[in-house]
């Protein structure tokens, strides 16, 4: 069983910061509004591609396909461009696909949600944050875990991404990949 995430592409984005805090309390799940490319690079590369791109001004940690491969954008000691008032607390994984796909279409892409829970099990073991479902309100973490974009409301950008999300899967199996991390 693989337990480290599967990074083919690094592409430093230039939109990152310091963090205001040490250690990061949230892991935020997103979706990129694109399409993911079959067997092929091109889906990440295109993602961080964007990531660079002066008229984004956004980023995140790692961008996810449905091949169950990554890209590294933003080192985890900086602070990634992706939901406002929680960049300083939270790692990002971009995930691509659509808010729109539904649990059902994103239980279908088991690899990307597999690799997804890689990262976050890798996360959960470096940072201490607790795999299960984070709680926030506002501005504030109430409790740290892992959550949505969409779940973080107006302090983290009003998104609605990745929309409805089978989260109780990615966070069985990132606790299945964490008891194996040595």
């Amino acid at each position: 069983m693989r337990v480290k995430p599967n990074v083919k592409v690094r592409k430093p984005s230039p939109f990152q910061s310091e963090r205001s805090v040490k250690r990061p309390s949230l892991i935020v799940l997103h979706s990129t509004e694109s399409d993911s490319v079959p067997n092929s690079a091109q889906d990440l590369k295109a993602v961080a591609g964007w990531f660079q791109n002066p008229a984004a001004q956004a980023s995140s940690h790692v961008i996810v396909d449905a091949d169950g491969n990554s890209a590294r954008c933003v080192p985890d000691n900086k602070k990634a461009w992706t939901c406002v008032n929680f960049n300083s607390v939270s790692l990002n994984i971009e995930q691509i696909g659509y808010a729109s796909f539904g649990r059902k279409r994103w239980r279908k892409r088991w690899r990307e949600i597999r690799e997804s829970a890689r990262w976050i099990a890798r996360w959960s073991k470096k940072y201490g944050i607790p795999i299960r479902r984070a709680q926030v309100r506002g501005s504030a973490v109430i409790y740290s875990g892992v959550t949505t974009h969409e779940a973080l409301g107006v302090a983290g950008g009003n998104h609605n991404d990745p929309g409805p999300y089978p989260m109780r899967r990615v966070l069985i199996l990132a606790r299945l990949y964490r008891a194996a991390i040595r």
